[in-house]
């Protein structure tokens, strides 16, 4: 069955006139910055995974991001969702997600911060793949380069780790098809819903879904473990806010790419938090990641005359 995916949308006026350059370089910035809070959101979630289920962690932390944009939007956000045509879309797109997030951290229990992360860095190239079956999106030399870059540094990086595939890394694997779908449809969608809908949305999905699962296993919180969950619903949020915002100014393909720099933070937060210490070859898999980046943004940085969003 084909994905409900529009298959063009007129640019916006922020960026019908601005120059490729300056806006596939600001988007993988962002991007960059979105994936590095993801980072520190996972390193908060496996802080206290082993003591409080995923289900009440995600529900606190979609509660919070939730009154946040209520916070922000107030009234007109409820006015704009309920008047939103891409209801279907952004159910959908919550259920792939949540399905996600259950399955990745579920895995968590039993997998190393760093296995988890190069397990789920095949997310990138899914969702190239995808984006040229859903969306048209043109590939280039330097994009596949990128990619193909990009996931032999994770190869490399993982191998020391001693990667066995069980039924937690097959979770993970899971996790990055579901996210892989659900980032074409944010790229979708992202054309014709404002940032602060698409984040209400889907947590306020989570919240309601999370908070019925979490009623017959709820444990209590001490309130350093409350600070932390509410910490990962402020880190959370920003992160998607910023995602979405940099979806808006690249392919899916480039932003993909993108998200393996977040494969160096989790070395870096294993290493610091839980004394996951690293053989020397990852540092090898690191460089390569590095590498993908700037073969990417070197070949992005290319001056033409007006963005051109491929339907």
């Amino acid at each position: 069955m084909s994905l409900p995916v529009a298959m063009s949308f007129p640019l916006s006026t922020s960026t019908a006139h601005v120059p490729v350059q300056a806006a596939s370089l600001k988007g993988m910035a962002l991007g960059t910055a979105a994936y590095t809070l993801f980072a520190i959101h996972d390193a908060l979630v496996k802080s206290v995974i082993h003591v409080l289920p995923v289900v009440q962690i995600l529900f606190v932390r979609s509660l919070v991001i939730v009154l946040i944009c209520l916070a922000i939007s107030r009234r007109q956000l409820l006015v704009d969702l309920a008047r939103s045509p891409n209801k279907p879309m952004l159910l959908l797109r919550a259920i792939l997600t949540l399905a996600a997030w259950c399955m990745y951290y579920s895995a968590g229990r039993e997998l190393k911060l760093a296995e988890m992360t190069t397990l789920y860095y095949f997310a990138p190239v899914l969702t190239i793949i995808l984006a040229v079956i859903f969306l048209k999106e043109r590939l280039t030399l330097a994009r596949v380069g990128a990619a193909a870059i990009g996931f032999f540094g994770v190869v490399v990086a993982s191998n020391p780790a001693g990667l066995t595939i069980g039924v937690p890394a097959l979770m993970v694997l899971g996790a990055a098809l579901f996210w892989s779908v659900a980032m074409i449809l944010m790229r979708s969608i992202s054309k014709s819903e404002s940032s602060m809908v698409l984040i209400f949305s889907l947590n306020l999905f989570y919240t309601i879904a999370m908070g019925i699962a979490s009623i017959p296993l709820w444990t209590a919180m001490d309130p350093m473990q409350l600070l932390v969950v509410a910490a990962v619903g402020v880190v959370g949020g920003t992160a998607q806010y910023v995602l979405v915002e940099a979806a808006r100014l690249v392919p899916a393909s480039v932003l993909g790419t993108v998200e393996y720099f977040a494969l160096v933070w989790s070395f870096v937060f294993g290493f610091a938090f839980w004394g996951e210490q690293p053989a020397s070859v990852v540092f090898v898999g690191a460089a390569l990641v590095v590498a993908a980046g700037l073969v990417l943004a070197w070949s992005e940085r290319r001056p033409r005359r007006v963005v051109v969003d491929t339907p």
